[in-house]
């Protein structure tokens, strides 16, 4: 990324001079056609989603955010908001003339609202009804009530002294015992469902985008963590920790896990790592990691005898995570599912 100065004011302009030919005249066109595009009908916000997933598959990690932001001041937040409503729909035709506030359009588009949901309100809308934020979340609302159960939340124990951000879906059980050594017998037993390998015994340098099978058990998936090829295979979990990047775009943890533990990657430590997932999660237990920026991460949910479901955008934070578990390595063709 470029940056001129100028007396009146801080120019930041995209490095289009580091694409090659294909590359820069497809993310230029796109650029232009977004301009366009910017007057947020729902079917513009869809189309606008297209050419923005369309530029992301096209830049290398890093570029997307620069191009972002010298193009359109717009943060990873802002783009996912137009390519959830992309992604969520898949035709451009379903959202013509429907009444609905580009709030509620985001929320219903959002990874972490149900199809069911999503499918009641765009034929709620093409029936004419006007579709507002507030009653979109009052009804989401509603639903993770229902799904939550009369679980009563209990205080987190004053002895362990960690930072925990909470949110309304973490619920903080008492376990029994025999639930616990029942878990500890099934600890070794695969959860996922037989999927193909490609090839058995990779070279952690090897490692390119897509999903990977770790020591028969866990997944690694090399790629945008914010994106439905890793949401999608994401069982509810009992736990999830993300050391958080400062702009946050996986709201759709809250649905996937049961208990939501987020910190900066300043305060990471590995004892206090570890105590976390001693402390909300037991063993067998699936636990969710957005992103890896610590190559002990792996290693240490490995030896809690836990399941992890991992992955990161950056290909060389993936390369090192694996590589620090040392555990065989397997490429998987297809995208796995969880029973």
């Amino acid at each position: 990324m470029n940056i001129y100065n100028d007396p009146s004011e801080l120019v930041i302009r995209f490095d289009y001079e580091a694409l090659d030919r294909q590359q820069r005249n497809i993310v230029e066109q796109r650029t232009r056609e977004i301009r366009e595009r910017l007057q947020y009908s729902a079917q513009a916000i869809w189309e606008i989603g297209q050419k923005l997933a369309d530029v992301r598959s096209q830049l290398k990690h890093g570029q997307f955010e620069a191009w972002l932001k010298a193009e359109f001041d717009w943060s990873r937040r802002t783009a996912y908001n137009f390519i959830n409503v992309y992604e969520a729909f898949n035709e451009r035709a379903n959202l013509a003339q429907i009444d609905i506030a580009t709030s509620a359009l985001y929320l219903l588009a959002a990874p972490s609202t149900s199809q069911e949901i999503r499918e009641e309100f765009l034929k709620r809308a093409k029936e004419g009804e006007t579709i507002t934020h507030k009653k979109l979340s009052q009804v989401i609302k509603e639903e993770k009530l229902k799904s939550s159960g009369a679980i009563e939340k209990l205080e987190q124990p004053e002895s362990k002294e960690v930072s925990i951000e909470t949110t309304d879906r973490q619920i903080i059980t008492i376990i029994p015992k025999e639930i616990v050594e029942e878990r500890k017998s099934q600890a070794n037993e695969n959860p996922v469902e037989r999927v193909s390998v490609a090839s058995v015994g990779i070279s952690p340098d090897r490692i390119q985008q897509g999903w990977y099978l770790l020591d028969g058990q866990h997944l690694i998936f090399c790629g945008d963590t914010a994106s439905r090829e890793f949401i999608d295979c994401i069982p509810l979990s009992a736990l999830a920790i993300a050391i958080a990047a400062e702009d946050w775009d996986h709201d759709w943890l809250v649905e996937r896990a049961k208990r939501i533990v987020i910190f900066p990657e300043s305060d990471f430590e590995p004892q206090k790592f570890e105590q976390l997932i001693e402390m909300f999660s037991i063993f067998g237990d699936i636990v969710v990691f957005p992103w890896l920026p610590k190559p002990e991460m792996l290693a240490i949910a490995h030896k809690l005898r836990r399941i992890i479901i991992a992955g990161d955008v950056n290909l060389d934070l993936c390369r090192q995570a694996i590589a620090h578990s040392g555990l065989m390595v397997e490429k998987l063709v297809n995208s796995p599912k969880m029973p």
